[in-house]
């Protein structure tokens, strides 16, 4: 079997695998919300169960984590690791409507030209799905009528959560470009934002030794399925697809999680919201419909299989 086949067979089986990833994520702020502490203590918490996790998956399918290859992980888990801490907090404060609107606008960072520092240029012909996309995930959050919980203190922390959520995106992709192995690459940006964040969480969060039985499990999940199952997925998925599809494929997060809070915590759910989950789903559809448009390919040598 030749490189460019078997990249090929990567690349068709790297859409599914962010879709996975993509209902993990949706799952995430559910069971933030369904914690009883505060979202500094989430995220404290949440990062020093990831990173041994994610240290174990690296020894168990990755390469070696080297001084060399930490040190490159040092910027992008410093925006990771912020991006972690600040969506928790947005979740705890305002609406899971709210904080998944604000936080699903990385693929339009990513549209305007963002996607420039990977060597990708936007496909013209995506960016109508892209807005037909924007459009039904507007509808779907905003549709609603049930707002209560929405704050601007939270809202503010969602919109910064998402800028730095796009910078560690766009380096995640640079960073497998140049070869580097997926597992590798989360196990050192997820001990740099231990790191980063740990200060903060414990000079901000007073529930620190309030976390319960039911707490427990909830961080558990979030380990193994947003964790090793999203960011596992979307980490290896950036390396065979353009980072515009991969972005835009996050947009169906929010749809999970606004269906998700209906579900479990009694949010109303109208026509006009699931007219956009329609909107949202055909949109992504259309974006990834070509799936080699906008990518660069890398080196062979580069090319590393499923693991």
């Amino acid at each position: 079997m030749s490189s460019d086949t078997g990249e090929s067979q990567r690349a068709d089986i790297a859409v599914p695998a962010v879709i996975l990833a993509v209902f993990a994520w949706g799952m995430g702020p559910l069971m933030v919300r369904g914690m009883g502490v505060s979202g500094y203590t989430v995220a404290l918490y949440r990062m020093w169960f990831g990173a041994p996790a994610m240290l174990i998956a690296n020894k168990l399918w990755g390469k070696p984590l080297t001084w060399v290859a930490l040190k490159a992980c040092v910027v992008p888990g410093l925006f990771f690791g912020s991006s972690m801490m600040m969506g928790f907090v947005a979740v705890r404060t305002t609406s899971i409507a709210n904080a998944t609107l604000i936080g699903a606008l990385t693929p339009a960072i990513i549209l305007l030209g963002a996607n420039r520092f990977v060597g990708e240029r936007s496909d013209l012909r995506r960016i109508p799905f892209a807005l037909l996309a924007f459009a039904g995930l507007a509808l779907v959050i905003l549709g609603g009528v049930n707002n209560e919980g929405a704050s601007l203190n939270g809202d503010v922390w969602a919109a910064i959560n998402v800028m730095c959520f796009s910078v560690y995106f766009v380096i995640l992709k640079k960073r497998r470009n140049e070869g580097f192995d997926g597992w590798t690459f989360l196990a050192g940006v997820f001990i740099v934002g231990c790191i980063v964040i740990t200060p903060v969480c414990v000079l901000m969060a007073d529930d620190t030794r309030a976390v319960g039985g039911w707490d427990w499990l909830l961080l558990l999940g979030m380990v193994l399925g947003p964790g090793l199952v999203g960011h596992g997925l979307i980490s290896w998925a950036s390396r065979h697809l353009p980072v515009t599809t991969t972005s835009l494929l996050t947009l169906g997060s929010p749809v999970i999680s606004v269906f998700g809070a209906w579900l479990i915590y009694d949010q109303n759910l109208n026509a006009v919201q699931f007219l956009g989950a329609i909107l949202v789903l055909g949109g992504l559809a259309g974006s990834v419909w070509d799936k080699s448009s906008g990518s660069s390919p890398a080196p062979k040598s580069l090319i590393e299989p499923l693991v």
